[in-house]
């Protein structure tokens, strides 16, 4: 039985995405997200790089996004929610972020890239580690994914065993350029209103501050299954 938990990202990263039919890379265009596709563009050009704007991201998230899709060529791919700022506010009410920031987040990002992922993505790949928060400690580098239509699709977390010195010793030995948030004193970043300066050594203590939460729910449906069983979805 194969172990992936071994495996080099690099060489997870071309076993599944050149057996895919159509893998994906989701980017907060964080440094880790560069790292992994710094990796993954060698591999394959022209992959998916998606970006869910929820319309309150901070502007070096945009502008840094363009900056490499006009540097680096990447292929771009932009989902927004169904629901404008406006049509949620006039729905549920002005800043839902503060009062219900779950509910904010399933309607800015998790039904989007729901959608997104069910129209025939087979493969997922994501920079996110375990070191980044205790809410990600026992990420797998190789897991399966379940859609909420019960559909399964590879998910990949090549760096997952990283941590944060060995991220920016690679960006820094290859020259790669980076989201100038980090140069402001964020670790981890998402919508403007619901970031702020980490307040621990936890990567992600600036998410959600003052909330009793940490993620936005894009990673709830995520199955741990043995290497073997993955032979079935490949």
């Amino acid at each position: 039985m194969k172990n992936y938990e071994t495996s080099p990202p690099r060489e997870l990263l071309e076993e599944f995405v050149l057996s895919a039919s159509r893998p994906v890379v989701t980017s907060s265009f964080s440094i880790n997200s560069i790292v992994i596709l710094d990796m993954v563009l060698d591999i394959k050009p022209d992959v998916e790089v998606v970006l869910i704007d929820t319309g309150l991201l901070f502007k070096e998230t945009y502008d840094f996004a363009e900056f490499l899709k006009k540097e680096w060529k990447i292929n771009l791919v932009v989902v927004r929610p169904s629901i404008s700022l406006e049509e949620q506010e006039e729905k549920y009410g002005k800043e839902l972020w503060k009062r219900n920031p779950d509910l904010c987040c399933t309607l800015r990002k998790v039904i989007p890239l729901n959608s997104f992922l069910e129209a025939g993505v087979d493969v997922w790949i994501t920079g996110m580690r375990r070191e980044q928060s205790p809410t990600r400690k026992n990420l797998g580098k190789v897991e399966v994914h379940k859609l909420p239509s019960g559909r399964k699709i590879i998910k990949l977390s090549p760096i997952a065993d990283w941590d944060r010195k060995k991220v920016w010793n690679y960006v820094f030995k290859r020259g790669l350029p980076y989201n100038s948030l980090y140069d402001k004193g964020y670790t981890s970043f998402g919508c403007v209103p619901c970031t702020s300066l980490p307040a621990s050594n936890d990567e992600r203590s600036g998410r959600w501050p003052g909330k009793k939460k940490q993620e936005c729910g894009i990673h709830t449906f995520t199955e741990r299954i043995s290497d073997s069983s993955l032979e079935g979805q490949k």
